[in-house]
């Protein structure tokens, strides 16, 4: 059972989390001023800080490591946390500590104003294993690797078939080695999509179905996005990535690029009227983050199990975090079991490469 250091029992804006951490790395004897929340740790090994907070401005969980001859050093600041008036969640888990380490302190870095904290905890986080990536292909350099025909027609010889991916709608394509949605219509796929793609819908995940606490990494270009009298445009058209894609009606879904130029995380829920569920937002949306048309960036979205039984997700662009969210049980249990990962697109041609999974 891992070791929980309870640091605060009471709401604070100035002791344990409270007041924005210094911006020098300067060497002292003495924890932060504002930290009052050093405690000893084991080298080698990863903690998470979990609370509850409200902020007016973005917010940052950030860790001083102490040692006998180097003093304190700032070390380790985690993934941004958007303004809440109300309390919300925050979960961060560190890197490994590193060799030499005796004591580590926590500050709660907001960018404006003093950020409130309550019922904050570091748990020594399970050994870390070796990360293993897995690296789904698309078994071809050209031409149709699967479609929604083969998923809808398992028993069709005449089925484009993948032992990696599952295309439940639209039509995956390989384009010199690189995956493709193909042209946009709303018509239904042949064997072959050789009238219709169906691509306007697009919903693709892995035949693996193991996946739970993983960094999911690919390179997406956009050519273009349209609209048909199908699917008429909307503020989510764009490319989302799936995690934990437990069935289409429970999952974590990061929308990396919508047409309305908004970044955030959702999760679906049985039941509802969105296609037989619900979808809920968690965290922050981030705006004024426009679509790059016929560029090359990286998109990527991790999924954590933390010890009190929530779900932390994080959301990148280009290597950097746009949102963060932890997930404690809205609208339906925290999604914690193995399940596959998935890239979703709605009016939308894109390609993608580099795809990669990787346990944390």
């Amino acid at each position: 059972m891992p070791m929980i250091h309870k640091l605060a029992a009471a709401t604070t804006t100035v002791a344990v989390l409270g007041l924005p951490a210094p911006a020098s790395a300067s060497v002292t004897t003495t924890p932060p001023p504002e930290c009052s929340c050093d405690f000893v740790v084991t080298p080698g090994r990863a903690y998470t800080i979990s609370g509850s907070y409200q902020a007016t401005g973005t917010v940052r969980a950030v860790a001083y490591t102490y040692s006998a001859g180097a003093g304190w050093r700032k070390w380790f600041t985690g993934t941004p946390y958007g303004p809440v008036p109300g309390w919300a969640p925050l979960a961060t888990t560190t890197p490994a500590v590193p060799a030499g380490t005796e004591r580590l302190g926590v500050v709660l870095a907001a960018a404006t104003g003093t950020p409130a904290v309550r019922d904050v905890a570091v748990t020594a986080a399970l050994p870390a294993q070796r990360p293993q990536v897995y690296r789904p292909a698309l078994g071809k350099r050209s031409g149709l690797v699967t479609n929604s025909y083969a998923y809808r027609n398992p028993k069709k010889k005449d089925a484009a078939r993948s032992a990696v991916w599952h295309v439940t709608a639209g039509s995956l394509f390989a384009t010199n080695g690189t995956g493709d949605t193909g042209k946009i219509d709303d018509g239904v796929p042949g064997p072959h999509s050789a009238v219709s793609t169906g691509s306007s819908v697009f919903r693709m995940h892995t035949v693996r179905n193991d996946f739970t606490d993983v960094r999911v990494a690919f390179d997406l270009n956009i050519a273009y996005q349209t609209s048909t009298s199908y699917t008429p445009p909307s503020s989510y058209d764009g490319v989302h990535i799936w995690l934990r894609h437990k069935s289409q009606y429970e999952l974590y879904a990061a929308s990396v690029a919508r047409r309305d130029g908004v970044v955030l995380i959702k999760k679906k829920c049985p039941g509802g009227p969105v296609n037989g569920g619900t979808y809920y937002t968690l965290g922050a949306e981030v705006r004024g983050v426009p679509i790059a048309r016929n560029k090359w960036r990286q998109m990527a979205a991790t999924v954590q199990n933390n010890p009190s039984g929530s779900v932390t997700v994080v959301l990148y662009v280009n290597g950097k975090a746009m949102v963060s969210a932890v997930d404690t049980g809205i609208g339906c249990a925290p999604i914690r079991g193995g399940a596959p990962i998935g890239i979703r697109g709605d009016n939308t041609r894109f390609r993608f490469k580099n795809v990669t999974v990787t346990r944390l």
